[in-house]
């Protein structure tokens, strides 16, 4: 059956790839001080432009428009990479409105057999005379038997070319990440950009500061502000830290010196962390890597802190749902308070009418109540600091024992598999088994000797005072000397009326 030619003046589409290789050597360049930024996004600019050039005169003989399709730094290859030009360009092929296809070479629209039988799809039952053509000379004719094998055969070459490499850059950074070698990759907040084994001593201190805030009390997002009014910019994106952005470098395992591989820690033959050959940001007094401090985070974002799990929801008011309503018991939050239809800068406690099980006929002016409480609060904070008696240095972990046996365990059972005297599946699930046990006591053992967030009341906090602390650690020590605090109805029954502190109760933990 003959094919018809497309319309006339209908254009070609030309797609064009900058590969993530060509990219990365460029992006190398600069981070080694090859070349300057500039000089490294002129690199890249010329590397698109010469592509469109090159695109434009291979379809130059066939007398038609091109329309450019551009996917740059994006992988033809990886299969959870979506490319939005190239499906946008299938679509216009699909619905008549590209006389065909052009390319640098084959390689640059296709790496994955699937992508090119979407095309190859369309050429065999359209009935046109569509063009497809790249800049190597070889035949790809997808409107022939010849074409689509020829275009089958390069694909699932160029795929398995690319598997090969991929398989060998895994190979290669699983073997860095056992033996604790730095991979590469973007630069680390909290290191040098000249030498990333070394710290960034301003970086650092920063990152120390949220990281002991967080293990503290202070939510992420208010470590997230730290960052902000600090000027910090993460250096992936050059922008400030995004609240997923800041909770990756409040947890990340390379600030305790530990090496990762495929987002887990790399761990030696008898259970302790693979080191990476940096510097880490947090160590002991003696010099040595901050272990402890780094399984308090773990535990701590397992919802195992030693100061119990913290408030899922961001608290704009000291003691919203602290302070309860005298009438019925409820929970009170805090509101702003409106004047003459406009919100004006007070706020006050109500019990919520909306609630079923609410009177809603309690309010209290939120300053008033929340000066009374912070006076009181803070008198007995400071004195318990002083006296030692909020926070009791932890004693002897008492499952230390347990933890030791488990690791002997571990250890006899290595020596068991090693010497061929186990099977394999005994191996693998005893194993597991007792990995389990390990891990969970060392968790154990991190809420034992983690720093309760009370312990905030520090000597120098103690000198700027209670408005050195975020919200969020003002709220944990206020719970922890109080149970509640019960606002009374007033005198006269109303609301409303000059504040009266004796309408405030606060009820001792």
């Amino acid at each position: 059956m003959a094919r018809k030619d497309p319309a006339p003046g209908l254009p070609i589409g030309g797609y064009c790839r900058i590969s993530e290789a060509d990219l990365l050597e460029i992006r190398r360049a600069v981070e080694a001080g090859v070349i300057s930024t500039e000089e490294g996004a002129e690199m890249e600019r010329k590397g698109v432009e010469k592509q469109r050039e090159d695109v434009t005169q291979i379809a130059e003989p066939f007398g038609r428009p091109v329309k450019i399709y551009e996917d740059n730094s994006l992988s033809a290859f990886k299969r959870n990479v979506r490319r939005p030009d190239f499906d946008r360009m299938v679509r216009d092929l699909a619905a008549g409105k590209l006389a065909g296809i052009v390319g640098y070479d084959i390689d640059r629209i296709f790496r994955q057999p699937r992508d090119l039988e979407r095309v190859i799809d369309h050429y065999e039952t359209c009935g046109l005379n569509l063009i497809f053509k790249t800049g190597s000379g070889q035949n790809y004719d997808l409107t022939t038997g010849d074409g689509r094998f020829s275009a089958r055969l390069f694909v699932s070459i160029a795929n398995k070319s690319s598997e090969d490499a991929s398989r060998r850059i895994k190979r290669e950074v699983q073997r860095k990440a056992q033996k604790g070698e730095y991979h590469g990759g973007t630069h680390p907040f909290g290191w040098r950009k000249d030498d990333r084994s070394k710290l960034d001593h301003e970086a650092a201190a920063l990152v120390r500061k949220i990281v002991e805030a967080h293990l503290a009390g202070d939510k992420i997002a208010t470590c997230m502000e730290y960052l902000a009014e600090a000027g910090a910019v993460n250096p992936n994106t050059g922008k400030p830290f995004t609240w997923a952005g800041t909770k990756t470098l409040i947890y990340r395992a390379r600030s305790f010196g530990i090496r990762i591989y495929l987002g887990e820690p790399q761990t030696t033959a008898d259970g302790g962390y693979v080191m990476g050959d940096w510097e880490p940001i947090f160590t002991t007094p003696e010099g040595g890597p901050d272990l402890d401090k780094y399984e308090q985070l773990v535990a701590l974002k397992a919802g195992r802190s030693s100061a119990g799990p913290q408030e899922k929801s961001s608290v704009k008011y000291l003691l919203s749902r602290i302070v309860r309503c005298g009438r019925c018991g409820y929970p009170m939050v805090g509101k702003t308070v409106w004047v003459r239809g406009k919100k004006s800068q007070s706020f006050a406690y109500n019990c919520n009418k909306a609630h079923p099980d609410a009177c809603g006929k309690m309010g209290a002016s939120g300053p008033r109540v929340d000066d009374l409480i912070k006076k009181l609060v803070w008198a007995q904070a400071v004195r318990a600091s002083k006296e030692r008696l909020l926070v009791p240095e932890p004693g002897v972990w008492a499952r230390e024992g347990e933890l030791k046996d488990v690791e002997e365990q571990i250890a006899e059972l290595k020596a068991l598999w090693a010497a061929k005297k186990v099977r394999a599946a005994s191996y693998v699930v005893t194993l597991d088994e007792l990995e389990a046990q390990r891990m969970d006591l060392k968790a154990d053992r991190a809420v034992h000797t983690a720093t309760p967030p009370i312990r905030a009341i520090t000597p120098e906090l103690l000198k700027s005072g209670w408005e050195g602390l975020s919200v969020e650690r003002q709220r944990i020590i206020v719970r922890a000397i109080l149970k509640a605090v019960i606002i009374h109805p007033a005198r006269d029954g109303k609301r409303g009326g000059a504040f009266d502190p004796a309408r405030v109760e606060p009820v001792f933990a």
